[in-house]
C-alpha cells in the first residue's frame, strides 16, 4: 500500500469592483461554510494615544448591531449616541470631581440610550440559523469576524454581514468598556502573556508591536468614541477587507451573494502604514518579571516580514529546533530531562517578525543555566547540526498537515486569510510546499547564521507574587435589557428562504461496522478523502481504580524501545510523518495512532513493543518523579488549580480524586520502576474499544491488533455521583488567592442521566448558556461584571452518571459579591420568559439539524450511544422531543432549582473581596489548599 499524492485545494479568488478581495474554497463534505470578514487592520494602525481602540471596535462590531439591527428606533435612539460620544472626549480632559460627574452623565445617556436597544440582537438571530463559533478577534495587523452558518443560510449570512460593515452603530459603549477592562484584568493573570508584553516592549521598541493588543490602562480609562469611528471610516473599507468562506457551496451563487451585500461598500484610499524604522538593538537587552506558576526563560531575536526572502527558511530552521519529535531542544534538551520543557515558535507579521526559545527549568535549577543551554542549541543549529535527512522528513509531515488542512473548512478559511493579510497570491500559495521541499539544508543554516545572532532579547519570568494592578470601574448603573423585542432586518433575515437541512442519521452496519472480537469491539470506518489513517484503543481503567496506571503512562512517554532511545523512537515516528498520543483519565485510558495508511503495520508494531517493554533507566525515573512533584508545586499557585480542587471538594467532599485518588508526593517519588515499567501492557492486555478510519480491512485490524486473544476483564464503571446536600442549602466556598480577578462558579447536581429527557438538557444549555444566553447578557451584557460569562447543562457521560448545572464567570474582586448575587438570583428565581424559550428552542432545533458527525467520529459517536444505553443514533428522538417541548416542561425543568442543594466556588483575594456580602448569600466555608488536595 503506497502513499497518495497531495491533492491541491482549490480556490477562486475575486475582486469586486470597490476593491473587496473574495477567496472561496469549496468542500462539500458536510452542509456547512466558515465564514471570515478580514480587515488588514489591527492594533498597528490605532493612534498611539488610543491603545487598544483597534479590540474595542472589534467589541463594538461584534456585539452591538447598526442602525437596523439591535434597536426599536434609530432615530430616537441617535441624540443619546451623540452625546454620549460628546461626553467621551471631555472625559479625556477631565480629572477629579469633574470627572465624576461627566460619568454619572455618561451613565445617564447610557441608560437613555439602552431604552431603545435591542440586546445581542447579532447573536439572536445568528443562533436561530443555527450558526456556531460566533466570534471575533484582533492582533495588531488584521481583525477578523468568524461565524460558521448552515450551507442553507448563506443568504442569511450575506444580508446581516454586508448590514454589519455597512451601518454600525457603536451602542452600548459604557458597559463595554466595563467588559474590556475585565478582560484586560484577566490577561494581568496570564502570566505567559506578561511575559510576552516584557519581551514585545523591548524587541519592538518604537514599533506600533510593542503595544498590547488590550491597550495600556490609562487609554481604557479615556477611551474615545470619536476615534473609534475615525478607525472605522479609516480602515474599514472593502479595498482593505476580505470575505472568506469555506465549504459547501456554489463559488458562482456566492460571489453573487458577496457582491449583493458587499458590493456597495464605498472604496477609500488608505493612509500610509506607520511603519518606523527599528533601531538595532546594539547587543543583548533583559528583563524579568514576576508571576504565579512555571519559571521561564525566552530568548527573542527580531526576524522577517512574512513575504521577505528568508521567511520560509527561517520557518523551517524553527522546526529544526522544536517539531516536538526531533528538533535540537527535543532531542537534546527534553528528551534527555535537561530542563522541564523547552521549545521555540516564529511570528512573522507584515511590517517584520520574531524568533522565540523558551525553557522552564527542572527542580532546583536555575533560569541562567536554562538559559546557557537554550543559546547552546541555537548555536548548534547555526553550526548545521542536523541533516538533509531531517529537513525531509520535515517535508513528509507538512505534507501530513496539508491532507488534514483539507479535510476541514476552518484550516481552508485560515489559510485563505493568511493569504489576504499578507498580500500574497494564491499561487505562491499554492506552490508553497515545493518551495519549502526545494530548500537545502545550506540555506538553512546560512538564513540562522544571519538572524540568529548576538542580537537578541532575552526575559525571565521568576515565581512569586505579582503586582496586582486594581484598574478602577467607570461605576456604570445596571442596565434594563429588552431581548424580547426584535428589528425589522431580524424578522427578514429569519424569514429568507431556505431549502431545509436533512437531519443526519447515522447507522451502524452502514456508515460503520461494529464487530464484537474476543478482545471487545472493533468499530471500522472509510476515509472517503485520502489515504490517512487513525486508530485508537479505549482501555476502562485509569486512577480511579489503580492510581499506579496514570503515572506509569506519563513516564512512559519518555520511554525508549528496543535498540531506541526515546530520540531514536522519536525519529522512527517522524521519519513515517506518524504520530501517536497518549491519554489517562479517572477511568479510561485512550492510545491513538495516525498517520498514512502504508505505516500503520510498522508504527502499531514499534508502538506494541514500547507498551510490553519500554526501556526506562532508574536515573528516567527519578528525575520524571522530581519534575512531577515540581509542576505540582507551581501548579497549587495558579487560580485554576485552586478552583477545580475547591470546586471538586464542593461537589464530592472527601471523595474528590485529589484527595481519595492521588498519590502524595512521597508517594511518586516513592513509585518503583519494575511496576511503571510493567503498567503500560494494560493496553494491550485488557479488555479494550477500538475506533479506526482508513482504508484497511477488518481482517488486517483483528491480526493486527491481537483481537482474537482472550483479554483480562476491565474493572467495573464507578457512576459519576455528587455529594448530597440539603434542600434550600448554599455553601459559599472560598480559597484566598491573590490575583487580578475572581473566578466563580456555581453548581446544581442535577438528575442522573436520562435518555428520554436530552431534548430538555439540549433546551437548558441554549436558554442558559447559548447565543444571547441568560448567564451573558444578565452578567455581561446587562452589569459589565465580566469579560466572560458562562453556564450550561452537564449530560452524564454514561448511563447512572449525574447531571450538573453550571455557571462560571471571572470578575474583579470588589464586584465578586456582586456577580455571586446576580449568578444566585438567576438560578434560584429562575426567569422562564416566552420569547426567550422560543429562541432557545428553535436554536436548539437548528443546531440539532446542523450537527454533523465526521467520518473519523462515526465510531466513537456509536460508541458514546451504547454507553448511555441507546441502541440507535438518538438524533431522531431528541429533534421529536424538541418540536413537542413547551415552555411548561421548561418551567417544570428548572422549578427545583428554587430550592436544590447549591455549591458557591470562589477562588480570589478575600483581603479585596466583601467577605460580609458573600456571607449573606449563604454559609461561608474559607478552605486551604492543604484541605482539597493531598500534595
Amino acid at each position: 500500500m503506497r502513499a497518495a499524492a497531495i491533492p491541491e485545494m482549490a480556490v477562486h479568488v475575486h475582486t469586486l469592483d470597490n476593491g473587496l478581495s473574495v477567496y472561496l474554497s469549496e468542500n462539500h463534505e458536510e452542509p456547512w461554510i466558515s465564514c471570515r470578514v478580514a480587515i488588514r487592520a489591527g492594533a498597528a494602525q490605532e493612534p498611539a494615544e488610543s491603545t487598544g481602540l483597534a479590540h474595542y471596535l472589534e467589541h463594538m462590531l461584534a456585539n452591538k448591531g447598526t442602525r437596523s439591527l439591535g434597536t426599536r428606533d434609530a432615530a430616537a435612539e441617535q441624540p443619546h449616541l451623540d452625546r454620549l460620544r460628546e461626553l467621551y472626549e471631555r472625559l479625556r480632559e477631565t480629572e477629579g470631581h469633574a470627572r465624576a460627574e461627566l460619568l454619572a452623565r455618561i451613565d445617564d445617556e447610557n441608560q437613555a440610550a439602552n431604552r431603545w436597544a435591542i440586546a445581542n440582537e447579532l447573536k439572536q438571530v445568528y443562533g436561530l440559523l443555527g450558526a456556531r463559533g460566533l466570534n471575533a478577534f484582533t492582533s495588531h495587523d488584521r481583525t477578523v469576524y468568524v461565524v460558521d452558518v448552515p450551507s442553507n443560510r448563506l443568504d442569511a449570512w450575506a444580508r446581516l454581514e454586508g448590514n454589519r460593515f455597512a451601518e454600525p452603530v457603536f451602542r452600548g459603549f459604557p458597559t463595554e468598556l466595563e467588559t474590556i477592562i475585565e478582560e484586560k484584568n484577566r490577561a494581568l493573570d496570564n502570566a505567559g502573556r506578561v511575559l510576552s508584553m516584557a519581551a514585545n516592549s523591548l524587541i519592538w521598541a518604537g514599533h506600533p508591536y510593542a503595544r498590547d493588543v488590550l491597550g495600556e490602562v490609562e487609554h481604557l480609562l479615556a477611551p474615545s468614541i470619536a476615534a473609534t469611528e475615525r478607525f472605522f471610516s479609516t480602515w474599514y473599507v472593502p479595498n482593505n477587507m476580505a470575505v472568506i468562506l469555506a465549504g459547501d457551496l456554489d463559488p458562482a451563487r456566492a460571489l453573487e451573494l458577496v457582491e449583493a451585500h458587499f458590493g456597495e461598500l464605498r472604496r477609500a484610499e488608505l493612509p500610509p502604514r506607520e511603519a518606523p524604522a527599528l533601531a538595532p538593538l546594539g547587543g543583548e537587552q533583559r528583563a524579568g518579571v514576576v508571576h504565579r506558576g512555571d519559571e521561564e526563560v525566552r530568548l527573542v531575536w527580531r526576524t522577517v516580514a512574512r513575504e521577505h526572502e528568508d521567511a520560509e527558511a527561517l520557518m523551517l530552521a524553527d522546526m529544526m529546533l522544536d517539531n516536538s519529535s526531533t528538533g535540537l531542544l527535543d532531542t537534546r534538551l527534553e528528551q534527555r530531562q535537561l530542563v522541564r520543557s523547552a521549545g521555540a515558535f516564529p511570528s512573522q507579521r507584515i511590517q517584520g517578525g520574531t524568533e522565540t526559545v523558551w525553557g522552564r527549568p527542572r527542580v532546583d535549577q536555575g533560569l541562567d543555566e536554562v538559559e546557557a543551554l537554550l543559546r547552546e542549541q541555537v548555536e548548534a543549529l547555526r553550526a548545521g547540526e542536523f541533516s538533509q535527512a531531517d529537513l525531509n522528513d520535515l517535508i513528509a509531515n507538512f505534507e501530513v498537515g496539508e491532507l488534514r488542512k483539507l479535510e476541514s473548512n476552518g484550516a481552508r478559511a485560515a489559510v485563505m486569510l493568511d493569504a489576504f493579510t499578507h498580500q500574497r497570491e494564491w499561487d505562491k500559495v499554492r506552490t508553497r510546499l515545493a518551495r519549502l521541499a526545494a530548500i537545502d539544508r545550506e540555506q538553512v543554516v546560512e538564513t540562522a547564521r544571519r538572524w540568529l545572532g548576538d542580537e537578541l532579547v532575552v526575559v525571565q519570568r521568576s515565581e512569586g507574587e505579582p503586582p496586582v494592578s486594581k484598574i478602577p470601574v467607570f461605576g456604570l448603573s445596571e442596565l434594563e435589557l429588552d431581548a424580547d423585542s426584535h428589528s425589522q432586518l431580524f424578522t427578514e433575515v429569519l424569514s429568507l428562504p431556505s431549502p431545509a437541512l436533512e437531519l443526519q442519521v447515522l447507522r451502524v452496519g452502514e456508515h460503520v461496522e461494529r464487530t464484537q472480537t474476543r478482545a471487545g469491539l472493533l468499530y471500522r470506518g472509510q476515509n472517503p478523502n485520502n489515504d490517512l489513517f487513525q486508530l485508537t484503543l479505549r482501555v476502562a481503567t485509569g486512577s480511579a481504580h489503580d492510581p499506579i496506571i496514570g503515572k506509569a503512562l506519563a513516564l512512559w512517554a519518555r520511554a525508549g524501545v528496543g535498540a531506541l532511545d526515546l530520540e531514536g523512537y522519536r525519529r522512527a515516528l517522524f521519519h513515517a510523518a506518524a504520530a501517536v498520543s497518549l491519554d489517562s483519565r479517572r477511568q479510561q485510558c485512550t492510545l491513538t495512532m495516525a498517520g498514512r495508511a502504508p505505516v500503520l503495520a510498522e508504527i502499531f508494531g514499534l508502538v506494541r513493543e514500547r507498551l510490553r517493554a519500554p526501556v526506562i533507566s532508574e536515573t528516567d525515573r527519578a528525575r520524571w518523579a522530581e519534575d512531577l512533584v515540581g509542576k505540582r508545586k507551581q501548579r497549587r499557585e495558579t487560580t485554576e488549580f485552586k478552583f477545580t480542587t475547591l470546586k471538586q471538594w464542593a461537589l464530592r467532599g472527601p471523595k474528590s480524586p485529589y484527595l481519595a485518588e492521588a498519590l502524595t508526593n512521597e508517594q511518586v517519588l516513592g513509585l518503583e520502576l519494575d511496576a511503571l515499567r510493567a503498567a503500560p501492557a494494560k493496553l494491550l492486555e485488557h479488555e479494550r474499544v477500538v475506533v479506526y478510519s482508513g482504508p484497511h480491512e477488518q481482517a488486517e485490524l483483528v491480526e493486527l491488533l491481537g483481537l482474537d486473544a482472550a483479554p483480562i476483564p476491565v474493572p467495573d464503571y464507578q457512576p459519576l455521583q455528587f455529594e448530597a446536600r440539603p434542600e434550600h442549602e448554599l455553601r459559599v466556598l472560598v480559597c484566598h488567592h491573590e490575583a487580578a480577578q475572581t473566578k466563580l462558579g456555581l453548581f446544581a447536581p442535577s438528575e442522573g442521566y436520562d435518555p428520554a429527557r436530552a431534548a430538555l438538557y439540549r433546551l437548558f444549555h441554549e436558554y442558559v448558556g447559548g447565543a444571547a444566553g441568560l448567564v451573558f447578557q444578565e452578567i455581561r451584557e446587562s452589569r459589565g461584571l465580566a469579560y466572560a460569562a458562562h453556564g450550561g447543562h452537564g449530560a452524564g457521560a454514561r448511563a447512572g452518571d449525574q447531571n450538573l448545572i453550571w455557571a462560571s464567570l471571572a470578575s474583579r474582586p470588589d464586584r465578586a459579591a456582586e456577580a455571586a448575587a446576580v449568578l444566585l438570583g438567576l438560578l434560584r428565581e429562575f426567569p422562564v420568559q416566552a420569547q426567550r424559550f422560543e429562541r432557545a428552542r428553535g436554536s436548539a432545533i437548528e443546531r440539532l439539524l446542523g450537527s454533523r458527525v465526521r467520518f473519523r467520529g462515526y465510531g466513537f459517536a456509536a460508541e458514546s450511544w451504547r454507553l448511555r444505553g441507546l441502541k440507535a443514533d438518538p438524533r431522531p428522538d431528541i429533534l421529536a422531543a424538541l418540536e413537542a417541548l413547551t415552555i411548561d416542561d421548561l418551567r417544570a425543568f428548572v422549578r427545583p432549582l428554587a430550592s436544590a442543594g447549591l455549591a458557591m466556588v470562589v477562588v480570589g483575594d478575600t483581603a479585596r473581596m466583601d467577605m460580609a456580602a458573600l456571607a449573606q448569600l449563604g454559609a461561608l466555608e474559607l478552605r486551604e489548599l492543604d484541605e482539597l488536595v493531598v500534595y
